[in-house]
């Protein structure tokens, strides 16, 4: 099964990869736009009733965000639901349409968008965009981040926040693998997950690995089912993914944090925007 069929099944993925604080990772993206973010005009913040950046000219507008591989778009909805006007995308055909679907459920509103991370156009830009969750492990050649990041500063307000979240190095070796757990659903759904086996093969050259993933998926009253996908994922040492983010020529200044607990920078001339 090829990856875009194992996203084809995007309520199994939500409830499995479900189990993340959504809402202090979005207090770490929107205390990152209020200390580094310039967007042009900008003068002020405003948090209440719904946050705002305050122009020169006296006039508001909500924050913006675009969450890139959004999947089941966890973190525009918690966005949406604090005000901003947020924008999910995603290669899968499937994964807007849940996302959408969920955001209805809940209230909200949020603007979807079904295209490839690495050449996209938004109706309207935003102030800050964040690829999460690994997503920048499904770029696997120079080329692609280098284009990722020209098409994110291309859809970005001047003066905005780029988000990067990779797995540290220390967690993507054969030595910790294979990375296993289980999920449960308010509805008695469990999905045992596993993201990476041991034997995945790792090719040294193109500095790529084909990854297992599975769903073992267990609902009530059905049979139980597996979905299971081989696919190619490259993981980026911090100084590489900072030497491809200065070839992109798209940002001006690269912060590294080590977790989405709002911690102080480290070097800004060292390091690479990974956390």
């Amino acid at each position: 099964m090829s990856a875009s069929e194992f996203y084809a099944d995007p309520r199994a993925y939500d409830i499995a990869f479900g189990g993340r604080d959504f809402v202090n990772e979005c207090n770490f993206l929107e205390y990152s736009l209020k200390e580094f973010g310039r967007v042009e005009g900008w003068t002020s913040w405003e948090a209440e009733p719904a946050p705002k950046f305050q122009t020169s000219s006296l006039e508001t507008t909500p924050l913006s965000f675009l969450e890139l591989g959004a999947s089941p778009a966890r973190h525009a909805r918690e966005l949406a639901r604090r005000g901003w006007r947020s924008v999910a995308l995603d290669l899968s055909r499937e994964m807007p349409d849940y996302a959408q679907a969920g955001a209805v459920a809940e209230g909200l509103k949020i603007e979807t968008v079904c295209a490839n991370m690495t050449d996209f156009t938004l109706q309207r830009p935003v102030m800050l965009a964040a690829n999460l969750i690994d997503g920048l492990s499904h770029l696997t050649t120079n080329e692609h981040v280098i284009a990722h990041c020209r098409a994110v500063s291309r859809n970005l307000c001047l003066g905005g926040i780029f988000v990067i979240e990779m797995s540290h190095p220390k967690e993507i070796w054969h030595d910790s693998l294979p990375h296993v757990w289980t999920s449960k659903h308010d509805d008695g759904t469990e999905v045992d997950a596993l993201f990476g086996s041991r034997d995945d093969p790792y090719d040294w050259i193109t500095q790529q690995w084909t990854v297992t993933a599975r769903l073992d998926i267990r609902e009530p009253g059905k049979p139980p089912r597996v979905v299971e996908s081989h696919s190619n994922h490259r993981w980026y040492q911090a100084q590489e993914l900072r030497a491809l983010v200065d070839l992109s020529q798209a940002v001006l200044q690269v912060l590294c944090f080590g977790s989405a607990a709002i911690p102080q920078p480290r070097s800004i001339a060292d390091h690479a925007a990974i956390r």
